[in-house]
């Protein structure tokens, strides 16, 4: 069992160094907006829908410290988070330069952080139920109280209900190596793990669905490798490796537009996942990859010369895709890389 305790260097005091990017998030929908709301007004300008914004046409802040002192600080007893890690192996010699090895892997994180905005309470959030683009299925979006629109004084405090704010990691491995006449040797082994988190503590509700990951059932995902070499004739070494790993989660996120909200008064902007987690993942990936070596004697010279060959299968699998919703969703972003040769060589003297 083992304590690991966050480490903390510049990047603590940065959260609250007055020197700092900021930004404010406006709604604009190319009309004429009754002031100080986000609604169209009954006005018709040559300015409307014309593809400029105008300062009419721009809603009400979101950030009211905008251009002042970042309006965050940290909580007088705010501790530090730390990982509690257990851990059981068992390593067994089978044959003669075979052993195995079985692992178990724990890790609980404890004293997370959690933001509190002291201007604003649970209460000044309005719910209401809109339809998933995705399913039809409904979806409760909260809206802002309009009086409290841009309001942030935020405080770093320390979670103390784990109930509503932890992270939880559950590990399994079983590995093997061999060594092989003439030199050659195998390695190779599967392992399994899981990731919960719950993160409920928040101070907005539109961050409370599928917050807590418990409650869906997270699988174990599978990984697996395999690697070998072996020498055959006249100083020529064969080697491969066979790797195959579990595809990352997916989320479908859903940014609401404010004809959405009603009477068109969305506040801030929101964006909420459509699917609950656990439910999709990227396909596995699985790649091959060979190497041949050789070994050429050049009077007091030794000349290692190696071709290697990645991805062999030429798999184009799908790494990652966008998971915003909308025409592009889905969309991939990343592949893995095709076929590709390398030729190399070591000179000896």
């Amino acid at each position: 069992m083992n304590k690991y305790n966050r480490n903390f260097t510049t990047d603590f005091a940065n959260r609250y160094n007055p020197l700092v990017l900021q930004s404010d998030t406006r709604n604009w929908s190319d009309c004429d907006f009754l002031p100080g709301t986000s609604t169209c007004s009954t006005r018709v300008l040559s300015t409307n829908k014309d593809g400029v914004a105008q300062d009419n046409e721009i809603g009400p802040s979101n950030n009211l410290n905008f251009g002042r002192a970042p309006a965050r600080h940290a909580d007088p007893n705010i501790e530090r988070p730390y990982d509690i890690e257990y851990s059981l192996a068992i390593v067994r010699q089978l044959l003669s330069g075979v052993s195995v090895t079985g692992a178990w892997y724990r890790r609980d994180t404890y004293n997370l952080e959690r933001q509190i905005n002291t201007l604003t309470t649970l209460a000044d959030y309005a719910s209401f139920a809109a339809s998933s683009p995705l399913n039809g299925e409904p979806v409760t979006i909260y809206n802002l109280n309009r009086a409290r629109q841009g309001q942030v004084d935020l405080i770093d405090a320390t979670t103390t209900d784990r109930s509503q704010a932890r992270v939880n990691y559950n590990g399994l491995e079983l590995s093997f190596t061999a060594r092989l006449p003439r030199g050659g040797n195998m390695f190779g082994g599967w392992s399994a793990d899981k990731l919960v988190t719950v993160a409920c503590a928040s101070y907005d509700p539109n961050t409370f669905r599928y917050c807590d990951q418990s409650q869906f059932g997270i699988p174990f995902r599978h990984d697996f490798k395999f690697a070998g070499s072996y020498p055959i004739v006249w100083d020529v070494q064969v080697g491969a490796m066979l790797q195959s790993y579990a595809g990352l989660p997916l989320a479908v996120n859903w940014t609401p537009a404010a004809s959405v909200f009603p009477a068109g008064q969305r506040t801030q902007s929101v964006t909420i996942n459509l699917i609950p987690p656990g439910s999709q993942y990227l396909d596995r990936w699985t790649q091959l990859d060979l190497s041949f070596r050789k070994t050429f004697r050049i009077g007091k010279s030794r000349v290692d010369g190696a071709l290697d060959m990645f991805n062999a299968l030429n798999s184009n699998v799908i790494l990652a895709q966008n998971q915003n919703f909308g025409s592009t969703l889905g969309q991939p972003q990343a592949v893995l890389q095709g076929r590709l040769l390398r030729l190399s060589s070591q000179i000896k003297f």
